[in-house]
Formats: structure tokens, sequence, C-alpha cells
């Protein structure tokens, strides 16, 4: 059994171990997701699609015949996330996802508990999502020329829809022009790109990589910049105003920008009210557009930005 997978099962009941043992032989393409929902069939997601595992292991795209997730289960399985401690889970919990060992991301829904607007627990939890990590070393070999230039990060931003693969991609730069000796500061509000678990990163972003997790990017930024005297700033997923004015302090103070939004295309993230004024000769310059094609392939654009109407 491979090392993402074990890391995966130590959260898992016996009883669904041995049924995502039988369910992974068969599946076709690599694990991407385990999806455990109350009173609703057990599901797998790989690269090829999604699959109901049935009672007898076995894998179906169809449902009848599937094992039925019960409320044991996912207590079973939230207590596992948490180590038994939900007070000590308690900011993770709030945001609605526990990141565990080997950097896979459990996420679940359930009854909220409210106050002054903002969430303050999910408790009665009736569904949970294991995201298994992905992280691919090498993946930003082809661009790291067009990022790396000189000894200078070029302003870079990635665009792409979700699942194509910005995150892998922006995770692997970092790592690249972090071992060039360039100093890089990651600010990981989900915790998708360094993966934190007990304060160590799960992922290789290198040797001059510093990492702030969970926090927002108008509040990380301006402390990576006045604590850790970054060359680099590496963030995912733009699209507040928030977070173009942090962004724009760094271009102010002439530290580079890496980064990813949402977007099928550039001509999208140009009529975002926000993102287009970071666009341009004094913010992103260019631009790395993931796409995929109907077979499913990820096809890379790399194109350069100049002029863009505020």
């Amino acid at each position: 059994m491979e090392k993402r997978v074990k890391e995966i099962f130590a959260v898992l009941p016996d009883n669904l171990k041995c049924l995502l043992k039988e369910a992974l032989e068969q599946a076709c393409g690599s694990l991407e997701e385990i999806r455990i929902r109350v009173n609703r069939p057990l599901i797998i997601s790989t690269s090829l699609g999604s699959f109901a595992v049935l009672t007898d292991g076995s894998v179906s795209p169809a449902i009848g015949g599937a094992y039925i997730i019960t409320e044991s289960d996912i207590k079973r399985i939230f207590s596992a996330l948490c180590e038994n401690s939900i007070y000590a889970h308690a900011e993770e919990i709030k945001q609605g996802y526990i990141t565990i060992r080997g950097g896979h991301r459990a996420g679940f829904c359930g009854k909220t508990v409210v106050s002054c607007g903002h969430i303050e627990t999910i408790k009665e939890i009736n569904g949970i999502n294991i995201r298994v990590a992905s992280e691919r070393i090498g993946t930003g070999g082809e661009y790291i020329d067009a990022v790396l230039k000189n000894g200078k990060v070029k302003n870079t931003l990635i665009i792409s829809p979700p699942g194509v693969g910005k995150t892998t991609l922006l995770r692997d730069l970092t790592r690249l022009i972090s071992h060039s000796g360039i100093k890089v500061s990651v600010i990981d509000e989900r915790g998708e790109i360094g993966a934190l678990f007990r304060g160590v990163p799960q992922n290789d972003i290198g040797i001059q990589t510093d990492i702030i997790e969970d926090a927002p990017k108008n509040k990380a930024i301006p402390l990576m910049l006045r604590s850790m005297s970054p060359q680099l700033i590496v963030c995912d997923e733009l699209s507040t105003e928030g977070d173009v004015e942090a962004v724009k302090k760094c271009f102010g103070m002439g530290v580079s920008v890496v980064a990813s939004a949402h977007g099928g295309s550039l001509e999208e993230i140009k009529n975002n009210c926000h993102l287009k004024r970071i666009l341009g000769k004094n913010g992103f310059n260019q631009v790395i557009v993931l796409r995929r094609n109907n077979k499913s392939h990820v096809r890379r654009v790399v194109g350069e930005v100049f002029e863009v109407e505020k």
C-alpha cells in the first residue's frame, strides 16, 4: 500500500479500511477524494471518475449495493481527525477542515454555531470529504525559467478553474525558487501549500521558505513583510479587495509576488473588479493559464500582460 493511502487509512475505522483497500485495488486511476456522508453511499473519486464502494469492496459507477455510511462511522472518523481532542483543533474546526499527516485535508460539514456573524464551531458533523494531497515534484520545471530570471522573480499570476492544478504548480515553483537562494514567505490561508501538521510542512516548499497558515492575506502579508524580510511572497487564490490591497503593498516595496486566482482565462481576470487593479506594469505582468481539454489533460499557456484598463 502506498504511503499516502496509509496516512489516510490512519483516521478510518477498520470496517472502512477493509472496504477501501479492496476498492482501491479495483478502481482505475489515482485516488483523489473519499466522500463520506451519513446515510449516503461511500464514494471515491479518482483521476478517471467517481465510483460507489459496494458492500463487498468492489466499485461501481452506479450506487446500487453501495455501503451506506452510518452515524457511527462519521463520529469515529471525526474523533480520529481531532486526535480525540476537539478543543485542540478548535481553530481548524471553525474553518471546516483539518489537515492530517501527509498534508491530506479532511473537510467536513454539519450544524454551525454562529456568534456575532462569525462561525464559532461546527458540530453534528454529517459529511466528511478527504482530499488526497497531490504533491508533484517537478511540475514547475517547465516554467521556472519564465518566472525566475537573472536572480529575480517576475510577478506571476497563475489562473485556472478549480481542480486543474494551480496550487500544485504554485507549490513546486515555491520549492524551486526557494532552493535557488531567494527568501520566500508563503501565506497559506487554506493550508494547502505547505500543509502544516503540528507545525511542520508536509510538502517540500524549499529551504529558504517561511510559512504562516490559516491567516487572512490582508493580515498575514504585512506581518511577513515586517518580520521575515522576504524577497518573494507566495499566496493562493486571490479574490477579495483585502487580498488585492495586501498584494499592492508588496509591489510598492519591491517584493515580488507569485500567486493564483480562480478563472477560466485571462479575460475573466481582467473583468474582475478587484483583480484587474493588480494586472499590468505595476503588478502582475505575467500570467500562467491552466486549462483542461476534453480529454481531461491539462494544457498550459504562458502569457504576458502589458496593459490593463483600470
